[in-house]
Parts: C-alpha cells; sequence; structure tokens
C-alpha cells in the first residue's frame, strides 16, 4: 500500500482542453504549496484482494498524522497516530499502545513519502481543462503510472486503451486538490484508488494520554 496516502496538489491558472499539454511544472509547484500548509485530511477508498479498503488519514504539518482504517475483511476501525519520532494504535477505540521503533520508523518514512514527491519522479501531466465534479467545475490533469525511476531514455510502452492512469481534480479558486484517483484510462468512473481531500482549519494532532493508573484500595482485610 505504499504511496496510498499520497497527498498531491496541482496549482494551475487557466488551461483549457484545446490547450493539453505537460503541467510537470505546475505539479512541482503545488506540492511544494502542499508541504508548507498546515495540514490536511484525505477520505480513500481503495480496492484490494482482500475487499474495499476506507482510510482517512489527517496530516498536521510537519510530523503529525492519524490514520483509521477499516476493511471489508476486517471492519473494526485501527486508529494509528505519529507524533515526530513516536507512534501509537489501538483497535476500536480501546487502549492505546506505543508502536514498536520498527513500525514507528516504517511509518515516519511512509509519511516523507507520501508528502515529498520529487519533480523527476512525477512523470508527466496533461492539462485536461475543467470537469465538472459533484456539481462544481474544477481543473483537470492527467498523468502516465510510470515506474518510479524509469529511464527516461527508454521507449515508452504504447497507451493500451485500458492503460493505467492518475487524475487530480483541483478547485481553480483555491488552487488545492480535491479528488484523486487511479484508474484505467477508460474505466475512469471506477477507480481502483480514490482520495478526497478537505482543509478543516481546526485540525490538531495530539499524543495519546496514558491510560490512568488505578489507585491502590485503602480496604483494610477483615479479620
Amino acid at each position: 500500500m505504499r504511496r496510498l496516502l499520497m497527498a498531491t496538489a496541482l496549482v494551475l491558472a487557466a488551461c483549457t482542453a484545446a490547450e493539453a499539454g505537460s503541467c510537470k511544472d505546475e505539479v512541482a509547484s503545488a506540492l511544494e504549496r502542499q508541504r508548507k500548509s498546515s495540514g490536511f485530511r484525505m477520505e480513500t477508498k481503495m480496492i484490494t484482494e482482500q475487499g474495499l479498503v476506507d482510510m482517512t488519514v489527517d496530516y498536521a504539518l510537519p510530523d503529525r498524522m492519524r490514520q483509521v482504517i477499516k476493511s471489508t475483511a476486517d471492519p473494526e476501525p485501527i486508529e494509528t497516530v505519529l507524533v515526530g519520532n513516536e507512534a501509537w494504535s489501538r483497535r476500536k477505540g480501546g487502549p492505546w499502545a506505543p508502536l514498536s521503533p520498527k513500525l514507528t520508523s516504517d511509518l515516519v518514512r511512509q509519511l516523507e513519502e507520501n508528502l515529498g514527491d520529487e519533480p523527476l519522479a512525477l512523470g508527466e501531466f496533461d492539462c485536461l481543462g475543467k470537469k465538472p465534479l459533484d456539481g462544481k467545475e474544477m481543473l483537470a490533469y492527467q498523468g502516465e503510472n510510470n515506474p518510479t525511476g524509469s529511464d527516461p531514455k527508454k521507449e515508452k510502452p504504447p497507451k493500451t486503451p485500458d492503460r493505467p492512469v492518475r487524475v487530480i481534480y483541483v478547485d481553480p479558486v483555491t488552487g488545492l486538490p480535491m479528488r484523486s484517483i487511479f484508474a484505467r484510462a477508460n474505466k475512469l468512473e471506477k477507480p481502483i484508488f480514490e482520495a478526497n481531500y478537505t482543509y478543516p482549519i481546526d485540525l490538531q494532532i495530539e499524543a495519546p494520554k496514558p491510560p490512568a493508573k488505578a489507585e491502590a484500595g485503602s480496604e483494610t482485610k477483615s479479620k
């Protein structure tokens, strides 16, 4: 599920369908802008071999994350909180337990990777112009799902109708992403992965409080 939590922002001026072309520079600039924001929420749906996986991830930048995961195979929510270099987890509202150093290190690396798309690894994005989304017009951009680090000198594979693509919808007023999907190019209405973004101004992530210790009883034994 690497890159599952990928959060992408694109900031562009007007771009009509007739002007479709490379938008890679705008993508790189927008990612930098999002990394400098105070935080955001990403709600995702992903189809896996185990069924549908729902995940809500809150980011309070630069180093705080809270995620809640539910799936068809395991409907009880699993919540994880990362604050700096410490992490905790719990199931279905139960008591918090600290994660091992190994799992915590993996979460830190995941956070850095998901928020750290490098310009050279983005691949090409095309401007698709304005597209409707939930009753509003958004700026849409499509990128090919090229493997990270692929050699640009190698011949690119042909663009088949069912090739995987990435499409991002951006609010033309704020310049922030509202939805990002991975899907087959000929089945955009049935994405394999979908992320919807919101930007709560009061988003905060704090370290869980340890459970209160039971006080020693003061009862005396009866003789």
